[in-house]
C-alpha cells in the first residue's frame, strides 16, 4: 500500500523520513529567499513519527465513562523495515471505578473496534490533522467520522485529540497520550525443556548471514522481537524462563495432548482471564511425528465449553528437528546460517498463528512472500531457492492490516477462534475447480450415512492418472497444510474445516506408479488416508441432522487439485436417550480428545468421561465403536504432565484395558465386510498391534495382522495394500511403542 501523500511544510522533510522536520541551517550567509525560523522553531521541530498507539478518555468524563485506544499508521516509523498502510483504527472501552481492598481503581471493559480505511492527513508546523469515515467491524451505527489532531513540541509528540461525529452530532473529544510507536503490546513467555535448554535459546540472525537473499536487503540483526516490531507489535519476552524437566524415563517425544496440557498448566498462573495479550511458547525436543518442526495448538479446555474457551495461546518449536542440526549462536558457515535463519522463521511463523494468521495458501495467496508461507511450498511454484532469494523477512500487507488494525477480537489471544477471520460466507478457495489434464486425482469417499453424534471420517485418496511416476507428499490430513477442506452445512453455509492443531514439518514423499494401461491395478498408483473431520476450529462441524457436502483441495509441489464433491447425510436422534446425551457429547472437551487421538489430561477429563459413557451406552452402534476407540487411544498410551516444572508420568499405559475396549470394535469391523470400513479396520489393527506389543504378546499381534490381510484381500483390496499390511507385524515386542520411536519417522 502507498505511503500517504503528505503536504509540504514550512521546512522540507528529511529524505526517507517525510514526517520529521530537520534542524535549520546554522546562522550565516544564506540565500535571499531563506528566512530564519521564528524563535519557536524548537517547538515545531519533530523527531518522532506520528504513527503509533495513543490512549485516552473523553474529556467530559475523566477516568470514568468512555476511553479509546487509537492506532495511527500514516507515516514511517523509525528503525523498522515496514510499509505505511495509511490507516487509522481503534478500540472503544467503557471505564468505571471499583474498590478492591479498600483502594479505588479504574476498570476498563472492551466495547468494540473500528477502522478508517482512507484517512486524509494534513501536516502543519506543529500539529497534524487526520480525518476520515469510521467503519465499525460489527453492529449497526449511524454514519460516523473522526477528526484526530496530533501535536508535538520540542521534538516529542505531546498527544492527540480525537473527536467522533455520529449522525451529525459531535461527541466530546478524547484527550489521548502517546504510548508507543507500536500498535499493540504482547507478552511472550518462552519455556524450555531441560533436554534442549541450550544456547542459542532464541534466534539472532544477521540478515546477510546466508548468501541466498534479496540483493538489496539491508544488513541488520533480526530477532523475534524485531520481526514483530517491523509488523507494529511490541513483543516483550519474559526475562525469566521456566525449565521443564523432561527426563522422565520413557519420555522421548511429545504428543499434541501433552503439549496442550502443558500449555493449560502454564496459563494457570494468569488470573486476569481471557482474552489477553499473553502468549506461551515452549522449546521441546521431538514431536511424535519426527518431521514436525513446529506446532500451534489452537484450542483450550476448562473455560466453559465449546465456543467459549480461549484459542490461539500456545505454540512449540522442536529443537531436535533435523532443521536445527547445525544451529550455533554465532553462525560461521552457510549451513549454520541456514539453521539460524530457519530457527527464526519457525519461531515467528508459529507465533504468527496465535495472531490468527492462516497459512498463505489458505488465504488464496500461495505466492505471498510472508512469514506465513512455507519456503518449500513457494519454491515448488516459483523455482528452487526462490523464496529466500526474494523474502524480506516480513508479513505481507494484508497480514499487516490484520495484525495492526483488525478487529481486536480477531487478533488478541483467546479471542475469536483461529481461522475465524479467514473466511466469510464462502471461504477463499472453496470454489476451486481443477482444470483438465492433471496427472493427479484427489477423491473423497465415505459411507453416505452417519448416525447422529457419530464422528465423521473421510477417505482421502490420491491417484496417478498419468503415464509416468509421480512423487507426492502423502500428508493428506489438513493439519499438515497440504489439504483444505470445505463443508457445506444443511443450512447452505460453507465453512473452512481447520484442524485445531497445525503441524509445520518436512514432506513425507511417496511415489505413485503410472496408471495401468490394461485397466488393472495392483494399487501402487494410489495412496489413501483416513482423515478425521469430526472436530475443528469451528467446533463440531457435523453436529446437525441433514445433508452435507464436502470438498477438498490438495496443494503442494506445484499441484493444485480439487476433489470431487462428497455428499453425506447425518441422521436424526433415534431415541430420547441419544437426544438427551447430545449436550454432553458436543463439548469442547470431547472434541479435543477426538482431535488429539486420545488424551489423559485432567483438563479434558470431562471429554474422556463422556466418551467412555458413549462407548458403554451405545456399544455396537457406530457412535459407541468410535468412542471406544478414542478411549482406548487415551488409556493405552503413557501420558506425561508438567508438574512443578518437571515432566512426570501421569498415566501408565494400560494396554489390556485398551484391548478389552476395542474387542467389540474389532468384531464389528470384521463382521461388516464392506470396503468403506477397510481403512478404519486397518487403523484399529495398527492400534491393537501396538497394544499387543506393549503387552509382550507378539503372537496375538501377528495373528490379528494376518487376519486383517486375509480380510482385506477377500474384500478386493489391492495386492500392494495387502503387502503393506503384513509389514505391521512388529519385529520386536516394543518396536511399535510410541515412546520407543516417533510414530511417523521422516522419510
Amino acid at each position: 500500500m502507498d505511503t500517504p501523500n503528505v503536504p509540504s511544510t514550512l521546512l522540507d522533510p528529511v529524505p526517507h523520513h517525510p514526517s520529521a522536520i530537520p534542524f535549520p541551517p546554522a546562522p550565516g550567509p544564506s540565500p535571499a529567499s531563506f528566512h530564519w525560523p521564528s524563535e519557536d522553531w524548537w517547538r515545531c521541530w519533530r523527531t518522532a513519527a506520528i504513527s503509533g498507539r495513543y490512549e485516552g478518555h473523553q474529556a467530559v468524563t475523566g477516568p470514568v465513562g468512555s476511553a479509546v485506544e487509537l492506532r495511527l499508521d500514516v507515516d514511517p516509523r523509525q528503525g523498522v523495515e515496514s510499509p505505511v498502510l495509511n490507516k487509522v483504527s481503534g478500540d472503544f472501552f467503557s471505564t468505571r471505578t471499583v474498590k478492591v481492598g479498600g483502594l479505588t481503581q479504574v476498570v476498563k471493559t472492551y466495547v468494540e473496534s473500528w477502522i478508517v480505511d482512507a484517512p486524509v492527513v494534513t501536516i502543519n508546523k506543529s500539529d497534524a490533522h487526520i480525518t476520515g469515515t469510521v467503519r465499525f467491524w460489527k453492529g449497526t451505527h449511524p454514519v460516523t467520522s473522526v477528526e484526530v489532531i496530533v501535536s508535538w513540541s520540542n521534538g516529542a509528540i505531546t498527544g492527540a485529540v480525537a473527536t467522533f461525529t455520529g449522525g451529525g452530532v459531535a461527541g466530546a473529544p478524547y484527550a489521548c497520550k502517546y504510548r508507543s510507536d507500536c500498535f499493540r503490546d504482547v507478552n511472550l513467555e518462552l519455556d524450555y525443556c531441560q533436554s534442549v535448554d541450550i544456547e542459542p535459546k532464541v534466534p539472532v540472525y544477521n540478515s546477510h548471514g546466508h548468501n541466498n537473499r534479496p540483493a538489496d536487503l539491508a544488513e541488520r540483526t533480526l530477532t523475534i522481537e524485531s520481526s514483530y516490531k517491523d509488523a507494529g507489535i511490541a513483543v516483550t519476552i519474559d526475562a525469566v524462563h521456566t525449565v521443564i524437566d523432561d527426563s522422565a524415563p520413557g519420555f522421548a517425544s511429545w504428543s499434541v495432548g501433552e503439549l496442550h496440557d502443558a500449555m493449560e498448566t502454564s496459563f494457570g498462573k494468569y488470573n486476569s482471564g481471557w482474552p489477553a495479550w499473553n502468549l506461551w511458547g515452549v522449546q521441546a525436543g521431538l514431536f511424535d511425528s519426527a518431521g514436525v518442526g513446529g506446532i500451534m495448538f489452537d484450542a483450550a479446555a476448562g473455560f466453559g465449553g465449546a465456543g467459549r474457551g480461549p484459542d490461539r495461546q500456545g505454540f512449540a518449536v522442536f529443537r531436535n528437528h533435523t532443521w536445527f542440526t547445525n544451529l550455533v549462536s554465532n553462525p560461521a558457515t552457510q549451513d549454520e546460517a541456514w539453521a539460524m535463519r530457519h530457527f527464526l522463521y519457525t519461531w515467528v511463523h508459529e507465533a504468527g498463528h496465535a495472531f490468527n494468521f492462516l497459512h498463505a495458501w489458505d488465504k488464496a495467496r500461495p505466492d505471498s512472500l510472508s512469514w506465513m508461507n512455507y519456503d518449500w511450498k513457494y519454491d515448488q511454484r516459483n523455482g528452487a531457492d526462490a523464496f529466500w532469494g526474494n523474502f524480506r523477512f516480513r508479513f505481507d500487507d494484508d497480514e499487516l492490516l490484520h495484525i495492526r488494525h483488525g478487529d481486536r477480537a480477531a487478533v488478541i489471544m483467546g479471542g475469536d477462534p483461529w481461522a475465524s477471520g479467514g473466511h466469510l460466507e464462502s471461504p477463499p478457495g472453496a470454489m476451486t475447480v481443477s482444470g483438465p489434464g492433471s496427472d493427479i486425482e484427489l477423491t473423497l469417499s465415505a459411507k453416505d450415512y452417519f448416525d447422529y453424534m457419530e464422528p465423521v471420517a473421510v477417505e482421502f485418496r490420491l491417484r496417478n492418472t498419468g503415464d509416468t511416476p509421480v512423487l507426492v507428499d502423502s500428508r493428506l490430513d489438513p493439519r499438515y497444510g497440504n489439504t483444505s477442506v470445505y463443508v457445506q452445512k444443511p443450512d447452505g453455509t460453507v465453512v473452512l474445516h481447520e484442524s485445531v492443531v497445525c503441524f509445520y514439518g518436512l514432506p513425507e514423499l511417496v511415489t505413485l506408479a503410472p496408471a495401468p494401461t490394461d485397466g488393472g491395478s495392483d494399487g501402487s498408483d494410489r495412496y489413501s488416508e483416513l482423515v478425521q473431520l469430526a472436530y475443528g476450529t469451528v467446533g463440531f462441524v457435523f453436529d446437525q441432522p441433514g445433508q452435507y457436502l464436502v470438498r477438498a483441495v490438495y496443494s503442494t509441489d506445484g499441484v493444485v487439485q480439487a476433489s470431487n464433491t462428497l455428499p453425506l447425510r447425518v441422521g436424526f436422534p433415534v431415541s430420547k436417550e441419544e437426544d438427551r446425551f447430545a449436550p454432553e457429547f458436543f463439548t469442547r472437551e470431547v472434541g479435543l480428545t477426538l482431535a488429539f487421538e486420545g488424551s489423559m489430561s485432567p483438563y479434558l477429563s470431562r471429554g474422556l468421561d463422556a466418551l467412555t459413557e458413549a462407548a458403554e451406552r451405545f456399544s455396537g452402534a457406530p457412535l459407541g465403536v468410535k468412542a471406544a476407540t478414542a478411549v482406548a487411544q487415551s488409556v493405552g498410551d503413557d501420558f506425561y504432565r508438567r508438574q512443578k516444572d518437571k515432566m512426570v508420568k501421569h498415566h501408565s499405559a494400560d494396554p489390556q484395558r485398551a484391548l478389552s475396549l476395542t474387542e467389540p470394535v474389532l468384531a464389528s469391523y470384521q463382521q461388516e465386510g464392506g470396503r468403506s470400513s477397510n481403512l478404519a479396520y486397518r487403523k484399529l489393527v495398527e492400534l491393537r498391534t501396538d497394544l499387543h506389543a506393549k503387552s509382550d504378546d507378539a503372537a496375538a499381534a501377528k495373528s490379528e495382522v494376518e487376519t486383517l490381510a486375509k480380510d482385506l484381500g477377500s474384500r478386493g483390496a489391492h495386492a500392494s495394500v495387502v503387502a503393506q499390511v503384513k509389514e505391521l507385524i512388529p519385529s520386536t515386542p516394543a518396536s511399535r511403542s510410541r515412546r520407543s520411536a516417533p510414530r511417523k519417522p521422516a522419510k
